[in-house]
C-alpha cells in the first residue's frame, strides 16, 4: 500500500497542480507534497477531503497496486484547458457510485449487449449498417427508435448513461469497464436531437469495443474511419429504412419531389437533425454527396424561419441509479451524508427523502387476482 503514490496518481489524472489542490482542499502545498513523497501520511479527515477533490472513493488510496484506468473515448475533446480531466473524473466517479449502489442493494446486473466477432481491418459501412439493423430488431426499438433507445439501454441492457454539461456541441464519452460495465456520458448542454444521435453513435463504440480497442490498438483514439462508421450506424439505427422511406414518399408530389420543410418535419419526428436525414438520402436514394451538401446549406438558412426544436433538460442521473440510492437510504445501507453526495444535493434536501409516520412508505395495496 502506497498512499503517496495513489495521491499523486489521483491528482495528475484530474490535471491539478499542488496549488490548485491547496485552493480546493484547504491543505497546504508543503503538506500535500509530503503526503505524495511518503514523508508522512495524511490524517483520515485530510484524506477524505482529498477524495472529494479528486472525485475518488476513499478506498482508492489504500490500493496495493496502481489502478488501471479505463479508456475514455471522446467524440470531441473539450477545448477548455483542464475540462477533459475534470469531466472524466466526475464521469468515472458516477460510474463507481452506480456500481456501489448495485452492490449494496445486491442488484448487480451484467450487461447483455451482444459481442461482435469481426475483423477490424475488414469492418465496412455495410457491416455498420447491418449491425444497426440487427440492433434495432434485437432491441425492439420500434418505428421511431429515439423514443425508446435510452430507456432500453438502461433498463434492459444495463448501460450506465449520465448527463453533464461541458463544452463542445458534439462531445460525448463512452467507456467499457471490467468493474462497472459499459457507460455513456452525454452533454446535457446539447440539443435533444444532438443527444439522440450522440447516444446512438456511442452505442456503436460500445458494441464494437473489443473490435477496435484490443491488441495493438488498445487505448487508441478512434480513427476518422471508425467515427464515420459510428455515424453510419447511428444514422441507420435512428432512421429505419422502410419507415423513413414511407414518410418521405408519402410527402412527395407527382414529380417525385419533396420540400425541405417537409423533410425537416420528418427529421423532427425521428428526433434527428435535418442534416442527418439529408445524409440518409444519400444511401436511401443514391443521391450524390454534392447534391446533399447543397440541400444542407439551404436548410441552414431555412432554420431561422422555423420554430425552435424541443430540447428537454435531461436528468443528470439515471432513474435506476436514483431508485437504488433512495432504497439504500431507506434500508440504512447509505448514510444521509453519502446519499446527499451520491444524489448531488444538500444534506437538508437529503433529509426530505426520509419519510415520517405520515408518509406512505409502509402503506400496502391489496390486489385481488382473478
Amino acid at each position: 500500500m502506497d498512499i503517496g503514490r495513489q495521491l499523486k496518481i489521483a491528482r495528475e489524472s484530474i490535471g491539478y497542480t499542488l496549488q490548485k489542490v491547496e485552493e480546493e482542499s484547504g491543505i497546504g502545498k508543503s503538506s500535500l507534497s509530503e503526503f505524495e513523497n511518503g514523508r508522512r501520511e495524511p490524517k483520515f479527515s485530510q484524506l477524505s477531503r482529498l477524495a472529494e477533490v479528486y472525485k475518488r472513493a476513499i478506498e482508492f488510496f489504500f490500493a496495493d497496486e496502481p489502478p488501471i484506468e479505463n479508456i475514455m473515448l471522446w467524440r470531441e475533446t473539450p477545448s477548455i484547458e483542464g475540462e477533459k480531466e475534470m469531466i472524466e473524473a466526475e464521469f468515472r466517479q458516477l460510474c463507481h457510485r452506480y456500481r456501489n449502489l448495485e452492490v449494496v442493494m445486491n442488484e448487480v446486473k451484467e450487461n447483455k449487449l451482444p459481442e461482435l466477432d469481426i475483423d477490424r481491418e475488414k469492418f465496412s459501412y455495410k457491416d455498420a449498417n447491418e449491425l444497426a439493423e440487427e440492433t434495432q430488431r434485437r432491441f425492439l426499438l420500434g418505428d421511431v427508435p429515439c423514443t425508446s433507445l435510452k430507456h432500453t439501454l438502461e433498463e434492459k441492457f444495463y448501460v450506465k448513461i449520465f448527463h453533464l454539461a461541458f463544452s463542445g456541441s458534439g462531445s460525448a464519452i463512452s467507456t467499457v469497464s471490467q468493474e462497472f460495465g459499459p457507460a455513456i456520458l452525454l452533454n446535457s448542454a446539447s440539443k435533444l436531437w444532438r443527444r439522440n444521435f450522440d447516444l446512438a453513435h456511442e452505442l456503436f463504440h460500445i458494441l464494437t469495443w473489443k473490435v477496435f480497442r484490443s491488441g495493438d490498438f488498445e487505448g487508441s483514439e478512434p480513427s476518422k474511419y471508425e467515427e464515420k462508421l459510428a455515424n453510419a450506424f447511428a444514422s441507420r439505427l435512428l432512421l429505419p429504412t422502410d419507415v423513413v422511406k414511407g414518410k418521405i414518399e408519402s410527402g412527395m408530389n407527382e414529380k417525385g419531389q419533396i420540400g425541405l420543410e417537409a423533410l425537416d418535419e420528418i427529421a423532427r419526428e425521428f428526433g434527428v437533425s435535418t442534416e442527418a436525414l439529408l445524409w440518409r438520402l444519400l444511401y436511401l436514394y443514391n443521391k450524390p454527396a454534392e447534391e446533399v451538401e447543397k440541400y444542407i446549406e439551404q436548410v441552414k438558412s431555412l432554420r431561422f424561419n422555423r420554430p425552435a426544436r424541443r430540447s428537454d433538460e435531461p436528468d443528470k442521473l439515471p432513474e435506476r441509479y436514483c431508485s437504488l440510492a433512495i432504497r439504500a437510504l431507506g434500508e440504512g445501507k447509505l448514510s444521509l451524508i453519502q446519499f446527499a453526495k451520491y444524489m448531488g444535493i444538500s444534506y437538508k434536501q437529503a433529509e426530505e427523502y426520509l419519510m415520517d409516520e405520515g408518509g406512505f412508505k409502509d402503506e400496502e395495496v391489496s390486489i385481488s387476482v382473478a
